[in-house]
């Protein structure tokens, strides 16, 4: 069977219906959110999308109250799963795209816009892949069931829904990382950082808000801090940017001073891939005469969470052999001069580590910088034995079909493979190419798509046969 050239065949109009569904905004909005739109009206047209698709296709097909969807192919008691998400991060700032992130563009073979690697180009690759595999007619033992999730960027709530509803299959694979097999994934801890209201409204300057990024897990692209004072800081400002060559922008009207730090936005489980705007513009504020809680936040943040990308200064660093490093993402910054600041944190804790002694640590540290731990929510992590037959069976598919070793990964991300007793992300990103999911300007590779996409049909062929 030429998996490849069949996927081939379906290239024009996997493009089109791509553009189409990449055209769709699936940012959480929960403005828009009700009963059976959970996560608001975007993500719900993108999982009406997908399903719609697969019942015109013929495909048996179901809504999980708005929180997940399901495409079924075959009758059998044991089935074999895929799991994508039709949801997306923040695109930021739109002027900072070469095009507009939901008007998808193809250029130089790649296909940019929010949602192109992570995960609707790979999520429709895998559904036309479904297609193929019941286009050929071959016998299988085996029900395929492609869960489609709504909440991955955020909560997983899709995920708990479904599970409160349906039985999730043992075996399977997500299209949501790296070829060529992933098979331990970190587990996560996301601690909420508090501190009360308290500034000497006399003194010099006045903190009056600060902000900085819109998820945990995104590298924070864009700093605004606004300051009250009778101070001139342009020069300095200017200065610190031109030294650690930053972008910003300073506002000024009166005694009011507007600072933005533009840095580079990246995935949050490889913070070290970023520029932490949020970061970097406590790193300028800092040194400033401001009193209270404001220079605690500040400080905190420019000296023990500024580039501590594996945690060293705040406590909790650790590695192991499976999965590496632990990595620290300042997430979502703020401050507000009634309100305090909130610092929220995405720690990504290796495999064989116990998150148990990470949180203490993290108290421990946070105690002794008299700073409040409100809040923290930790999810296990994820591994596969490397011996275990859906995985030899994914082997042996990757190596037919590409001639590479299929080397077993580990990965600081966390995908809906874990949702799975044996489930192990699998593609859409081949290696030696760069990863894009969650940076400005996010793109696909056409050709790569079609590849992952006859990948995905064999796979989906040699699991469920």
């Amino acid at each position: 069977m030429n998996w490849f050239q069949l996927a081939e065949q379906h290239r024009e109009q996997f493009l089109k219906e791509l553009i189409q569904f990449l055209s769709i905004n699936s940012v959480e909005e929960m403005t828009t959110a009700t009963e059976v739109q959970p996560f608001g009206a975007g993500v719900a047209q993108a999982l009406d999308f997908l399903l719609h698709q697969a019942t015109q296709d013929g495909f048996h097909t179901r809504n999980y109250e708005g929180y997940a969807g399901t495409i079924d192919y075959g009758q059998a008691d044991e089935q074999v799963g895929i799991l994508a998400h039709v949801d997306v991060v923040p695109a930021g700032d739109p002027a900072e795209w070469t095009t507009p992130p939901f008007q998808p563009d193809i250029r130089n073979g790649r296909i940019y816009a929010r949602g192109a690697i992570d995960d609707k180009g790979p999520a429709l690759a895998a559904y036309y892949a479904l297609k193929i595999v019941r286009d050929t007619g071959l016998p299988l033992t085996k029900q395929i069931r492609y869960i489609i999730g709504t909440d991955e960027e955020s909560g997983w709530l899709c995920m708990k829904r479904y599970g409160e509803l349906a039985t999730f299959p043992e075996i399977g694979f997500s299209p949501d990382a790296d070829f060529p097999i992933i098979h331990a994934e970190k587990g996560q801890i996301n601690p909420t950082i508090t501190l009360p209201p308290e500034q000497d409204q006399d003194a010099p300057l006045l903190l009056r808000s600060f902000t900085a990024g819109e998820r945990v897990n995104m590298v924070p692209d864009s700093a605004v801090a606004v300051i009250e004072t009778k101070l001139d800081l342009s020069a300095q400002f200017t200065s610190f940017l031109k030294k650690y060559d930053l972008r910003g922008i300073d506002i000024s009207t009166g005694t009011t001073f507007t600072l933005i730090v533009n840095g580079q936005s990246a995935h949050g489980m490889n913070p070290q891939t970023g520029r932490n705007a949020g970061t970097w513009l406590a790193s300028f504020l800092h040194e400033l005469p401001f009193t209270g809680t404001a220079i605690k936040f500040l400080h905190f943040l420019a000296n023990t969470l500024h580039e501590d990308h594996h945690g060293d200064r705040l406590g909790v660093a650790c590695a192991d052999e499976v999965t590496g490093n632990l990595t620290v993402n300042p997430g979502v910054l703020s401050y507000d001069q009634d309100s305090g600041g909130v610092i929220k944190l995405n720690i990504r804790y290796p495999a064989t580590i116990s998150p148990e002694e990470r949180v203490q640590r993290l108290r421990e540290k946070l105690q002794m910088l008299d700073l409040h731990l409100a809040d923290v929510r930790t999810s296990k992590s994820h591994y596969v034995p490397q011996d275990h037959p859906a995985i030899q069976t994914l082997q042996r598919v990757y190596r037919d079909q590409t001639g590479q070793e299929p080397t077993l990964l580990s990965s600081g991300g966390a995908t809906y493979a874990r949702s799975l007793k044996y489930g192990v992300a699998f593609g859409a990103v081949f290696p030696g190419e760069t990863m894009t999911a969650h940076q400005t300007d996010e793109y696909a590779t056409v050709d790569s798509l079609i590849k992952a996409m006859a990948l995905y049909a064999q796979a989906i062929y040699e699991l469920a046969k």
